[in-house]
C-alpha cells in the first residue's frame, strides 16, 4: 500500500471533475549551489520529490529550458553565499522563476544529518509550501542588478585592502616580537620607523623595511578606493563624513526599496532580539540579521552624531538617558542611536522629510 502522503500535505485532493493533481504544469526545484557541481531536487505536485541530481550550471539550465518548453511553470530557489547571484539571473533569463533565500539549517526532526542532497530537497519542498501561502519557511533576499553589485564594490575592495593591510603590520609586528623587540603599533610610520632602524638589526630592519613599503602601496590603493566611493556629490551631515554617506548609498543600492522604518532598521540588524510571552516582554542585545558593513558603519557614525549634531532629535533623546547610564547602558543606546539615524537618514532620501525637521545640520555638497 503506498503511504506517501506528500500529496495530502502539499496539495488537496482534486474535486470530482477536475484534473489530477499530477497534471499540475508547476515544477519547483531546489539547488544546492557550490562552484562547479549544483545539486538539484524537483518537487512534482501530486508525486513529492524526485531523487537528487549533480549538474553543471550549463546542464542545470538546459533541463530548465527543456521543462519550460514542455509547458511547465519552472520555480527555483537556492541560498545565498558565495555563488552570488549570477545563478538566479541566468534562470530568469531561460524562463524560470527564482528565489535567493536567506540561508538556514535544513536539518529535521533532531536526525542530525545534512548534506547537499537533504538541503536542496528541503529547498525544494519548501519552495512549493510558499507557492501554496506558507512565506514564512522562505526568507527571500533581494536580487541586485548588475549595476548595483558593480556600484558596492568598492565597499567590498576597501574592506578586503585593509584587512591585508592590518594583517601585513601586525605580522611583520609579531616577527619582531618573537626576536625580542617590541614595536609599537605605529612602528610603520615614517618618523617611527626611522628611529627604529638605528636601533635593530640589519635583518629585522630590512623586514620592516620591505613590510611598510608594501603597507604604503596597500594604503595608496585605499585612497584610491575612498576617493571613489566619495566621488558622488551627496551633502553628508557634519560627523557623518562623505564615506560614511557613500557606503550607506551603495550598501541599501535603493532607498526605494523599504516600505517602513522597521524593515530599514531590521536590514541593518540594529533591532533587539525578543523573547515575549503573555505579560513578559523581554528585549535583548541586537539580532545582527541583514548586512554586516552597514551595521557596522552605523554604529562607528553613532559616535560621531554625538560630538558634532547637538540639535539632532535622537542625539538630544540619547544624551537624556546617557547622563544617569552606566557604561553597558551608553553602549546599548548609542546603537539606538544608529538605528534612528538610518531610519532618518531614509525618510530625508525618500523625500519623507527634511534635515531641517530633524535638526540636521549638512555640509555642502562635493562639487
Amino acid at each position: 500500500m503506498n503511504t506517501n502522503n506528500t500529496e495530502s500535505k502539499y496539495y488537496p485532493a482534486p474535486a470530482l471533475g477536475q484534473a489530477p493533481v499530477s497534471a499540475r504544469s508547476e515544477l519547483f526545484v531546489g539547488i544546492d549551489t557550490a562552484k562547479t557541481w549544483q545539486v538539484v531536487t524537483r518537487f512534482v505536485p501530486g508525486e513529492g520529490a524526485k531523487p537528487s541530481e549533480k549538474m553543471t550550471v550549463d546542464t542545470l539550465l538546459k533541463r530548465v529550458s527543456g521543462w519550460i518548453k514542455q509547458g511547465l511553470r519552472v520555480h527555483c530557489v537556492y541560498e545565498s553565499g558565495p555563488t552570488g547571484f549570477a545563478l538566479a539571473r541566468r534562470l530568469i533569463a531561460v524562463g524560470a522563476s527564482c528565489m535567493v533565500v536567506r540561508a538556514k539549517r535544513t536539518e529535521r526532526y533532531g536526525r542530525r544529518r545534512k548534506n547537499d542532497r537533504l538541503d536542496s530537497r528541503h529547498l525544494a519542498e519548501d519552495l512549493a509550501a510558499h507557492h501554496l501561502g506558507r512565506p514564512g519557511l522562505l526568507k527571500e533576499v533581494r536580487i541586485p542588478t548588475i549595476k548595483e553589485e558593480l556600484r558596492r564594490l568598492p565597499v567590498r575592495e576597501r574592506e578586503a585592502l585593509g584587512k591585508a593591510r592590518f594583517a601585513l603590520l601586525a605580522s611583520a609586528r609579531g616577527r619582531a616580537l618573537a626576536l625580542g623587540y617590541t614595536l609599537s603599533k605605529s612602528w610603520w610610520r615614517p618618523r617611527v620607523l626611522e628611529k627604529l632602524l638605528a636601533e635593530l638589526p640589519a635583518e629585522v630592519a630590512a623586514m620592516l623595511q620591505h613590510t611598510a613599503a608594501a603597507a604604503a602601496a596597500l594604503a595608496e590603493q585605499i585612497d584610491a578606493v575612498e576617493k571613489q566611493l566619495t566621488a558622488e556629490p551627496i551633502a553628508a551631515p557634519h560627523g557623518v563624513g562623505a564615506l560614511t554617506v557613500g557606503v550607506l548609498e551603495r550598501e541599501i543600492c535603493d532607498w526605494n526599496r523599504f516600505k517602513n522604518g522597521r524593515r530599514v532598521g531590521s536590514f541593518a540588524g540594529l533591532c533587539p532580539c525578543e523573547d515575549s510571552s503573555a505579560d513578559r516582554q523581554f528585549l535583548g542585545s541586537i539580532d545582527k540579521h541583514g548586512s554586516p558593513r552597514l551595521r557596522f558603519w552605523c554604529q562607528e557614525l553613532a559616535w560621531r552624531l554625538l560630538r558634532w549634531q547637538h540639535n539632532y532629535h535622537a542625539v538630544i533623546w540619547a544624551r537624556e538617558r546617557m547622563r544617569t547610564a552606566n557604561s553597558h547602558r551608553i553602549k546599548q543606546l548609542s546603537v539606538a542611536l544608529a538605528r534612528r539615524f538610518l531610519v532618518d537618514w531614509w525618510r530625508i532620501r525618500t523625500g519623507r522629510t527634511t534635515p531641517e525637521a530633524l535638526g540636521l545640520t549638512f555640509k555642502a555638497a562635493a562639487s
